[in-house]
């Protein structure tokens, strides 16, 4: 069985049907060519030979592959950040993608510059769907959607969570810097309240700085999401009050 290759010779020449030339050639040995005749490969072998063009055949096509996520991007050589599309199941989404931080390939899913937007008073929609405006300086959140998502495709989700300057009225540390690395983390459907369903660190050689004390992000897991129109804490105030 064979399919077209898209290739073809005439006059004892051959070339793509664009008439550019091969980067490669892969005819099998003794196979030879005449004049005016299109190249197939075959699916056992994979070499390629000659058959009349008017032959039924299968063909194939070029085509980009369809990236997931910032990590996908980055291994297949594009390093700059910035807004990119990915596919997740069936869907396109755009992502804003850091390709330097930590290595690169990271999916930012929250940015937060500025207080020109308060977040706290959000609505579940909002949240479920994203908002802002995703670039290097501007405020946004993803989407609790895609951020499930994407937190459920991979085995083993790395978070990494980074703050900058302690804003309170006459903080100790206005210029601190603290960050993370999490692992297993994992968001759930919309179904269960965006539950956090995983996140873990490795205590007995944690990377970062911050939140390491009994307050630690994992005493979080199990909790779902909350927004000022749809409250699941236990604590009803938490969301309006804090």
């Amino acid at each position: 069985m064979h399919y077209w290759t898209g290739g073809q010779c005439r006059n004892g020449n051959c070339s793509w049907v664009d008439g550019s030339s091969f980067d490669f050639e892969n005819f099998g040995e003794g196979k030879s060519y005449s004049h005016d005749q299109c190249i197939v490969s075959s699916f056992e072998e994979g070499r390629w030979s000659v058959a009349d063009c008017n032959e039924e055949n299968c063909f194939v096509c070029e085509t980009r592959v369809a990236m997931s996520d910032c990590a996908d991007w980055y291994s297949a050589g594009y390093t700059e950040d910035g807004v990119y599309n990915i596919v997740v199941k069936g869907k396109f989404y755009k992502v804003y993608c850091d390709m330097h931080t930590a290595g690169g390939g990271w999916v930012m899913f929250q940015r937060r510059v500025d207080s020109s937007d308060s977040f706290w008073d959000h609505n579940w929609t909002e949240y479920r769907k994203g908002f802002g405006k995703m670039g290097p300086n501007t405020n946004f959140w993803m989407g609790n959607e895609l951020l499930h998502q994407l937190t459920a495709k991979d085995r083993n989700v790395t978070l990494r969570v980074e703050m900058r300057g302690d804003r309170t009225p006459n903080a100790k540390n206005p210029d601190g810097y603290w960050w993370n690395h999490y692992f297993e983390f994992q968001i759930g459907p919309e179904e269960t309240g965006y539950t956090l369903d995983g996140l873990a660190i490795n205590w007995r050689n944690v990377e970062g700085n911050a939140s390491t004390g009994w307050y630690d992000m994992t005493y979080s897991v199990g909790a779902k999401f909350s927004t000022v129109d749809r409250i699941n804490d236990p604590r009803p105030n938490c969301v309006t009050d804090y």
